[in-house]
């Protein structure tokens, strides 16, 4: 994808770091310091490549006018002037495309840099994990009849009965047995797996001892039976949801692990700057202003880095930028993976409420959970489009 690329950040030409900062800022709370800082380098870069199509196009002229003046002339010392002219412009022009390739290396590198800044801010908060609490306690609550009108205190009658009827039955003393061991059902034992089914078998025992004389027992018994179903099977189907956060958990971990170590690799080795002094003034600093100017400063160390290195080695100079722009560019396209998983998954649980909005016990739960991951889902997508994401990821370097 980047086999021929090159970059600029040349963002100082037009506009000093400060002009910039103050310009930016007006907009810093509508988006993200760094898209605002690529845009404006973005602007940038866009002018410098204008005036450089001009120039190489100025010269090139020249050059054709020379050749024709060349091809005319039949004068020996004259051809000779206009060839040493014409390969000084030759060498203008080679010197302009040099300046070109310096500066798209320029801003691509300070764009993989401010990128890999701005996922600093991004993986921390994933908004999604502090804003769905409630959403997941409701889940967890759904998911424990306990939770349930009546439920409570028409177990304590069952459990009653487990207890008095164990010495006599194997099956109820291993139920009174799980239930000595779980402690407290309403704090969340899942009604689910080995549980669940010597429950269903222990309610059925329950509900063939009543006699006729109980018959408004019995038939709160069923009632229960039904609810105890209908919750274990809910709890089934959002297990079965939610083993895919243990793995998009293990990525994102991993995820922060790379992007560490290319923080160290950018910010530490190749530009000198401390992390914790980044992070103060950067990841936790909450003056947008503040991190606009400190982000063109930054900017500023990459672009003069560039220089630096194109002075100091002038055979290889590209190669390490380059694999670092790779590297960074790469790791924001894994990001933006992650977060279109998580949307994925997100949208897995409207099928679960879908299919539980008729059940007569769960439905009015549905409800309410369905309300609450609308404000995940929004709080979410407001933060992170996982398509538009990638596709930026794409398309976050310039391609001489």
């Amino acid at each position: 994808m980047m086999k021929n690329l090159t970059l600029s950040l040349s963002l100082f030409v037009a506009l000093s770091g400060s002009a910039v900062a103050q310009n930016l800022s007006s907009t810093a709370s509508n988006e993200r310091v760094t898209d605002q800082v690529l845009k404006e380098l973005s602007r940038e870069r866009a002018l410098l490549s204008q005036n450089l199509d001009f120039r190489i196009k100025e010269i090139d002229s020249k050059i054709n006018n020379l050749d024709e003046s060349i091809k005319n002339s039949r004068n020996a010392s004259d051809k000779v002037e206009k060839l040493l002219e014409r390969v000084k412009f030759l060498e203008e022009r080679q010197s302009e495309i040099d300046k070109n390739t310096i500066s798209v290396y320029k801003y691509n590198y300070s764009s993989a840099v401010l990128n890999l800044a701005s996922m600093e801010r991004e993986i921390k908060p994933l908004n999604l994990f502090n804003s769905s609490r409630e959403f997941y306690s409701t889940l967890d609550k759904v998911s424990n009849p306990m939770h349930y009108e009546g439920y409570q205190e028409w177990f304590g009658k069952f459990q009653g009965f487990v207890k008095e009827n164990q010495e006599d039955n194997a099956r109820l003393a291993a139920l009174n047995h799980i239930i000595q061991v779980t402690g407290d059902l309403s704090q969340g034992t899942p009604f689910v797996g080995m549980f669940a089914g010597s429950l269903f078998d222990g309610i059925g025992t329950f509900i063939n001892s009543l006699n006729r004389r109980e018959k408004e027992l019995r038939e709160q018994s069923v009632q229960m039976l039904k609810l105890t179903t209908s919750v274990s099977q809910f709890t089934h189907d959002k297990d079965l949801i939610e083993t895919e956060w243990d793995a998009i958990n293990k990525s994102l971990d991993e995820l922060k692990n790379i992007q560490d170590k290319a923080m160290v690799e950018n910010f530490e080795q190749m530009l000198g700057i401390d992390l914790k002094t980044f992070g103060r003034k950067f990841t936790n600093e909450t003056d947008a202003k503040k991190r606009t100017q400190y982000i063109l400063d930054i900017s500023k160390i990459a672009e003069n880095k560039i220089v630096e290195e194109r002075e100091s080695n002038p055979e290889n100079w590209k190669q390490n930028y380059h694999d670092q722009m790779l590297a960074v560019q790469n790791l924001k396209i894994r990001f933006g993976d992650i977060t279109f998983r998580i949307l994925e998954n997100l949208n897995k649980y409207e099928g679960l409420i879908e299919k539980y909005k008729k059940d007569p016990y769960l439905k009015d739960k549905m409800s309410d959970l369905e309300l609450k991951l609308d404000i995940v889902k929004n709080s979410f997508e407001s933060t992170f489009n996982p398509q538009e994401y990638i596709k930026a990821s794409n398309e976050m370097y310039i391609v001489e």
